[in-house]
């Protein structure tokens, strides 16, 4: 079984990437990643092409932003599990990570 059916890396902030997202009763239910440039700033889950619109609008996270990634999971209740795979440090291959963040516990500045 694929744990992710459909992805997006990278995308730029525009009407037509987030148009291209495919809805959530395509197949657009998943994780999200919202980037200033390769710094990623904020992680979300649910219906991703909603999820990034009202992002997209919002006035605390909408202008702070420039690109995003999304993938979209088979089964919603593995969530959870991809989230903590795309926060661990060692996905990331961070190097130097206290070992109080090496459970996937990882603290983004704002």
């Amino acid at each position: 079984m694929q744990i992710v059916t459909k992805y997006g890396t990278m995308w730029a902030r525009n009407t037509e990437n987030i148009r291209s997202i495919p809805g959530a009763r395509a197949g657009g239910v998943g994780v999200y990643i919202l980037f200033d440039g390769s710094m990623p700033l904020y992680v979300g889950k649910g219906n991703i092409k909603h999820r990034i619109t009202d992002a997209r609008r919002s006035k605390r996270r909408g202008q702070l932003w420039d690109r995003f990634s999304w993938y979209a999971v088979a089964e919603p209740k593995i969530m959870v599990l991809v989230l903590r795979i795309l926060l661990s440090p060692k996905a990331a291959n961070v190097p130097n990570v206290p070992k109080s963040h090496q459970n996937g516990a990882v603290e983004f500045a704002a």
